[in-house]
């Protein structure tokens, strides 16, 4: 897909099911082979681009969830070649989430071999690929007959460690980069973190272990935990003993140490004391910005964290030319009104996607909603220049003009830019895109497009608790910062509360 200014090529990511090596620290062999495909896929797009109008000095990735985390990966992958894309956007995904990596790929290679009637080797270390070879003769009606699902909040199917594309220590050389020296603990890698000890800061000669060299654009949405409750949940609420089973579940999956601890820290830091009776709407909202924070919020701020603290990188010739990377962070808080969940939600996971690829501005396509409101319309153009601009230049800001806007709202609109600031592990700035009411009514007639830039010391999220205002106030404040709460669950108590000193600047289409 092309227009005036960049060109668009699809991939779709692939799951994995064939990794059968139990011991890729000893003996490392390929299994990533959905990576891989993507992998390859950036190599054609970089010898043929050219052919479409496309600069293949100038590719950028973007995914959502998984697509997300698979990015995130191959950004940290040492088998992909410097050059090979230099921008990412990543949507509600990291690496470090708890569903991004299969934490056990032969329990799920072995279920499905023995449904194949496969014969298990004895010495699976020696003889692991047979079962790899035996699953490859088999059909897709075959593989797609068997029911195999992993634990909640987990994954069956997908990346793992195979120490080629994905190395059995990139928790070790990714996490340890952390600009604050703490090594942080989301599912899986902590149990990397307790089962290969490492803990260590800096290599022995004291420098970073992994240097980023791709200017990224990241973000969440409000309420990114909700597609996982029942519709009825959502329309009345959950007691107190389901949230805790809720919350049970998922330490109990994602965590192998001291779950009472991080269980009761999980409690007490999502609960709001000042209320003498526990309603059932406020234990939902509270228990989606838990697990919301928990899966999406937290890792992925983490990773933005590492990929934009610390020294920029020293890049060689083979990178090409030296320059700083950038990165920037939003919070997508709108809910589409003609959406598919009661209003006063949030927005849900995916909820940024039909603004992202222009849904309103073409009275809908595919699976999204096809009635949206003028304002809407307004929203999505704001968002797809915000993409567009980083695609082409690293930076949201650039360009935004009038005269770039889709013609769809070029005659009721006057745009009003907001400078969205780059994001550093130090400050946490971030981009509060949605509605916003403005602070005077607009003109008869003409939608109030908000998006709010926000300078926080915390990252996004909350208690579930969201005010909405007709003047500039501060942001309601975090319990804690996530990402440090998140990380340190089972080292120290949560800090002291204390309220950030941030106000909300607008940016206006009216």
């Amino acid at each position: 897909m092309q227009d005036k200014k960049s060109t668009l090529y699809l991939f779709e990511e692939e799951l994995g099911f064939l990794n059968a090596n139990p011991a890729p620290h000893q003996k490392a062999r390929v299994a990533n082979y959905g990576l891989m495909d993507q992998i390859a896929a950036l190599h054609w797009v970089q010898q043929n681009i050219a052919l479409f109008g496309g600069d293949p000095g100038n590719i950028t990735l973007m995914g959502h969830g998984s697509g997300a985390a698979c990015i995130n990966f191959l950004m940290i992958s040492p088998t992909v070649m410097p050059g090979l894309f230099h921008r990412a956007i990543l949507l509600s995904g990291s690496a470090l989430s708890s569903w991004a990596i299969v934490d056990d790929p032969v329990y799920y290679s072995l279920k499905l071999a023995k449904h194949m009637n496969c014969t298990i080797p004895e010495d699976m270390a020696k003889d692991h690929e047979a079962i790899v070879d035996c699953l490859r003769d088999a059909t897709i009606e075959e593989l797609l007959s068997i029911e195999l699902t992993a634990p909640n909040f987990l994954t069956a199917f997908g990346p793992s460690v195979d120490g080629v594309v994905i190395k059995t220590d990139f928790a070790k050389d990714f996490l340890t980069s952390y600009p604050t020296g703490d090594f942080p603990s989301f599912g899986p890698l902590n149990n990397m973190n307790q089962n290969f000890n490492i803990h260590t800061k800096r290599s022995d000669s004291g420098r970073r272990l992994f240097q980023n060299k791709y200017d990224l654009l990241f973000g969440v949405v409000a309420s990114e935990a909700l597609w996982k409750f029942s519709a009825h949940d959502i329309q009345n609420g959950i007691e107190p003993d389901k949230r805790d089973r809720m919350l049970r579940t998922y330490v109990r999956n994602a965590y192998t140490y001291h779950l009472s601890e991080i269980f009761y820290t999980i409690v007490n830091e999502y609960t709001d004391w000042e209320r003498t009776v526990e309603n059932p709407i406020n234990t939902r909202d509270a228990t989606v910005a838990a697990l919301s924070d928990a899966q999406y919020v937290a890792p992925l701020v983490q990773s933005g964290d590492l990929l934009s603290g610390g020294p920029k990188p020293t890049l060689t010739e083979e990178d090409g030319p030296r320059r700083p990377t950038k990165t920037f962070f939003y919070v997508f808080d709108y809910q589409t009104k003609d959406g598919y969940y009661p209003q006063r939600m949030g927005s849900v996971h995916g909820e940024e996607l039909p603004y992202v690829f222009g849904a309103p501005v073409v009275d809908g396509f595919g699976h999204f909603p096809r009635n949206y409101t003028k304002s809407e319309i307004a929203l999505a153009e704001s968002m797809m220049l915000f993409i567009a601009n980083f695609a082409r230049t690293g930076n949201p800001n650039d360009n935004l003009r009038q005269e770039v806007l889709l013609p769809a709202s070029r005659e009721r609109n006057k745009f009003r830019p907001v400078n969205w600031e780059e994001y550093d592990s130090t400050h946490q700035k971030y981009l509060e895109i949605g509605m916003k009411p403005p602070a005077q009514e607009p003109l008869p007639g003409s939608p109030a497009v908000g998006v709010a830039a926000t300078s926080s010391r915390t990252a996004p999220g909350g208690d579930g608790r969201r005010r909405r205002t007709t003047q500039p106030v501060q942001k309601p404040q975090r319990t804690r910062s996530v990402l440090r709460g998140w990380s340190a669950l089972t080292r120290s108590p949560a800090p002291s509360r204390q309220r950030p000193n941030t106000q909300n600047k607008r940016l206006r289409l009216c």
